[in-house]
């Protein structure tokens, strides 16, 4: 899936990529695989970055992982690149999917950020043209439904659905967004 092989990529050493990062930029990322967790040291991924938001004073990449994709995407909830010249502009080597739903919110400081040695960065392409407008309305439909969460919060008015049969307890949903912790092991740190 990957243009270039994962083992020209160590781990990130120059702070002045995280000035430049944007939305629709591709990283390789220690992306944790379902069930893993985030302090196990995965292999580094291709990662869409979906969004910078700031959490507390720590600006954070809301990152979405890279599978391949056998298909063209029938859903509006994924970014897939399908087309040669799509997913060879961004330095991958194959049809990609990033499926929106597969969220990471994780700071930019984390060490599971790995940049090439060529580079110095973990930025390895950035989305174009169509592929962009289509991660933008993802990124939209999301955007629409945490203000309406946040509108819903702030009215004081109690919303019933009608009655609840058989039920005797109330449902809370925690929606407060909170990045992974760093890394608790040492990053490995290597010569560009």
């Amino acid at each position: 899936m990957l243009h270039t092989s994962t083992a020209s990529f160590t781990p990130v050493l120059d702070a002045d990529w995280r000035n430049h990062l944007s939305h629709g930029d591709i990283v390789m990322f220690r992306f944790p695989a379902a069930g893993q967790p985030a302090a196990a040291r995965p292999a580094a991924r291709p990662c869409l970055v979906l969004d910078i938001e700031t959490v507390g004073t720590r600006h954070c990449a809301v990152l979405v992982p890279a599978f391949p994709a056998r298909r063209p995407a029938s859903s509006d909830r994924s970014v897939t690149l399908f087309h040669r010249t799509e997913y060879r502009a961004v330095g991958l080597d194959g049809p990609t999917r990033f499926p929106i739903r597969s969220r990471l919110l994780v700071p930019l400081t984390h060490a599971g950020f790995v940049a090439s040695q060529t580079t110095g960065t973990p930025v390895i392409g950035r989305l174009d043209d169509d592929a962009f407008e289509r991660m933008n309305a993802g990124r939209g439909r999301l955007h629409a439904l945490r203000d309406i969460r946040a509108d819903r919060e702030r009215d004081p008015s109690p919303r019933r659905r009608g009655p609840q049969r058989g039920r005797d307890f109330t449902v809370a949903r925690r929606g407060q967004r909170r990045p992974i912790p760093l890394s608790s092991a040492p990053a490995a740190h290597g010569s560009s």
